[in-house]
């Protein structure tokens, strides 16, 4: 085949050269041949272009005990502080979480301490230094609305709401959307505040539910309406999801009618459905500040789920050492220069959030971190701009109404996948999961039958799936969607801890040995096709204060009938909570397993490197245009923390260089050449037979990004 016959925009391919297929549809993908592997970009994220890639998220929340607003504020000198940090993206405040306006607003309240129109000399500041300006609006948290409209409050099936006792500081406040005089009111400021300014756009915080449920007079009324019974879990989340979707409609209108064009966004907090809030968001932000209580393991997830719905997403760290409104917190700028690197890396764009003190002056010591951190982000646009994520494989999540996408599982299989060099995207059940040569089942995530039948048709295609746990299971049923494979579920294993015994070899040269699954297990029967690769085994009996022996688990007794690890063709299974175990464990030997299946199932991908396992490798790609040619771009971030204790997040401030790294990209071009990119320095390209492109990498302080030329 041909190079100019291949549609390299939106694309499967079989690695190693072999037929491309385009288009989207589940229906229109056919299979990949024996040992190949599709794998998937997106032509909307290669056409995005012009938005920001270094935004500051500037969060200023002033209660009524802030006396002054805005003391120290020069309007020339803000503008030249952000020009100063490399910030070309910035969001300022036209109302806070306590309901205070920061310009000079009919609706009010405007903040008592402020004597000037703070949001207009911000913006006008920001026009003429061509950095975009959004304004903030805070929706469902407002301490005066809440005060001033108490129908309004979301009441708990307890009867309470979430104003806070005496004594105690306000939190989230949880006003309710089904009120039309609250949603209107909002649509109301919305207006007013992006017709008066030249704003690019508007950013709104806290538009989801506090609750996936709520008992005001409203939310009964409108249920009793549909029929449902209020007392109902499942018909309330179904309510507040459409409760939330309406919001987004509505403030996504009202902003738009008010400034034809503008960009509307909101806050994303890791809910589930994006698929229908989609029409609404313009970008999507994810806030996720690693050591502020998110954790290193949130973004990923999250940037890989929202980053395949073709919207441009951005991952939104601070410059805080814990979380928001960290006064006195300050990274350096090589904590902050790992965490936009795995951002970039993901094909998703900067937003570091900082907090204005009350003085409106913006601080010379954190313009200085964050400009070091983004001058280097800025000198990599070149080979950012248009450039798209390449995803061979998917991750499975629910698409339940309103969950919280923080299931320990989900993160814990994340982990395993970035490990493993897997490429990959986050997919809800129902969504386009044909389009990857991979799926992976977390552990909580039983299937529906119709899910169940497109994995059967997706593995007689060609495709490879390894289920965990409970993934190999139907919803609602105490069956199993992998019968034709050779799976039987037996139940679940009454032991935790229950034990794995290797009957292939995964564990290096360690003689055999019973391995805990400190999670338990769940009990699988195999028959042909499938084969036994650990074997459960199980103790005498289960630890309890009736029956126990030595400090803390029962030792391992015997062998069972059952697997806890077995593969079935271009199908695996693990018969215990693998993603759950190895986030809360780390337990080396799930990870060694789940390598050894994945080497069954999908013995070709993408990328191998030599590289400690801490680094993570992902891979984009930027179309032929601007005068080059198409390029390849494998981004190496190393990540290695300074030892930590429990008490304090896990810091990336010292890191440790990583040399002679090796990386191998199989992917379908012919590559001539190959760059060190923040090195400056061409290396030495190595091309096998099968078309696997090979390079050394001198040198990596924190991050690199290898540039295959086509």
């Amino acid at each position: 085949m041909s190079d100019a016959s291949v549609n390299r925009r939106e694309f499967l391919s079989v690695l190693g050269f072999g037929a491309v297929l385009s288009g989207g549809a589940a229906g229109a993908l056919g299979a990949a041949p024996e040992g190949g592997v599709r794998y998937w970009t997106n032509d909307r994220l290669s056409a995005a272009r012009g938005k920001p890639w270094r935004k500051i998220h500037l969060d200023f929340h002033n209660s009524h005990h802030q006396p002054k607003i805005g003391e120290r504020f020069e309007a020339a000198e803000f503008g030249d502080r952000l020009v100063a940090g490399n910030v070309n993206g910035v969001v300022v405040f036209a109302k806070d979480m306590h309901g205070y306006f920061y310009y000079p607003s009919k609706y009010g309240p405007v903040h008592p301490g402020l004597s000037f129109d703070l949001l207009g000399e911000q913006v006008k500041a920001c026009r003429e230094r061509k950095i975009q300006v959004l304004a903030y609006y805070c929706t469902t948290w407002d301490h005066h609305m809440a005060n001033a409209h108490p129908e309004w409050l979301v009441i708990r099936r307890d009867g309470g709401n979430h104003l806070p006792k005496k004594g105690q500081a306000p939190g989230w406040t949880a006003l309710c959307p089904a009120h039309e005089g609250f949603v209107g009111t909002m649509c109301d400021h919305a207006k007013e505040f992006m017709s008066r300014y030249e704003l690019d756009g508007v950013f709104f915080d806290m538009s989801e539910p506090k609750d996936p449920e709520c008992f005001c007079p409203e939310c009964v009324r409108q249920l009793g309406a549909l029929g449902a019974d209020p007392k109902d879990a499942v018909a309330q989340r179904a309510h507040k999801h459409q409760l939330h979707l309406n919001l987004l409609k509505r403030l996504h209108e009202a902003s738009r009618a008010a400034r034809p064009g503008c960009q509307v966004d909101f806050n994303n907090i890791g809910l589930s459905r994006v698929s229908e809030r989609l029409p609404y968001l313009d970008n999507v932000d994810v806030e996720a500040l690693p050591t502020g209580g998110w954790g290193y393991w949130y973004f990923p997830l999250q940037g890989r789920y929202n980053r395949a719905f073709g919207v441009t997403t951005y991952g939104m760290t601070g410059r805080f050492n814990t979380a928001w409104a960290d006064f006195g917190g300050l990274k350096l700028p090589a904590q902050l220069d790992v965490e936009l690197a795995s951002i970039v890396g993901l094909g998703c764009r900067c937003d570091v959030g900082d907090q204005m003190p009350p003085t409106c002056r913006l601080d010379p010591a954190v313009y200085h971190v964050i400009g070091r951190s983004y001058g280097r982000i800025k000198s990599l646009e070149p080979y950012l701009e248009g450039a798209a994520p390449v995803a061979e494989a998917a991750m499975l999540i629910t698409s339940e109404p309103m969950h919280l996408l923080k299931d320990e599982y989900g993160y814990g299989v994340v982990k395993l996948m970035v490990e493993s060099r897997l490429q990959f995207d986050v997919c809800e059940a129902d969504g386009p999961w044909e389009r990857y040569g991979l799926v992976v089942i977390p552990d909580g995530l039983r299937v529906g039958a119709g899910v169940a039948e497109r994995l059967r048709k997706f593995v007689a295609g060609g495709g490879a799936v390894i289920a965990c746990h409970e993934g190999g299971l139907v919803a609602g049923e105490d069956k199993s969607w992998m019968e034709p494979f050779g799976f039987t579920y037996a139940g679940m294993s009454p032991y935790k801890p229950a034990y794995m015994i290797p009957e292939e070899k995964f564990t290096g040269d360690i003689p055999g040995y019973e391995y805990a699954l400190y999670e338990g297990a769940s009990q699988w029967r195999i028959a042909a096709p499938a084969k036994m690769v650990a074997r459960l085994g199980e103790p005498l009996f289960q630890r309890s204060g009736e029956r126990y022996t030595s400090h803390k688990q029962s030792p391992f007794d015997h062998a069972t009938e059952y697997a806890a690890v077995a593969v079935s063709g271009r199908v695996g299974l693990f018969g215990f909570p693998l993603g759950g175990a190895y986030f809360s464990q780390g337990y080396w030997v799930y990870r060694d397993a789940f390598r050894h299946v994945l080497d069954a199932v999908l013995p070709r991908r993408m990328v191998w490197t030599d590289a400690p396992l801490s680094t993570e490798i992902s891979v984009t790609r930027q179309a032929a245009g601007d005068g080059r040619s198409e390029r390849w771009l494998a981004h190496i971030i190393n990540f290695s923390a300074g030892r930590g204790t429990p008490k304090h997040p896990v810091l990336h401030e010292d890191p440790i260089p990583l040399t002679d790294v090796t990386l191998r990209l199989r992917a379908p071009a012919r590559f001539t050449a190959a760059r060190a990119v923040v090195a400056g320095k061409d290396l030495a390209l190595r091309v096998a037979p099968d078309g696997v492109a090979e390079v050394t990498v001198p040198r990596v302080p924190i991050h690199e990004i290898v540039s295959f030329e086509v």
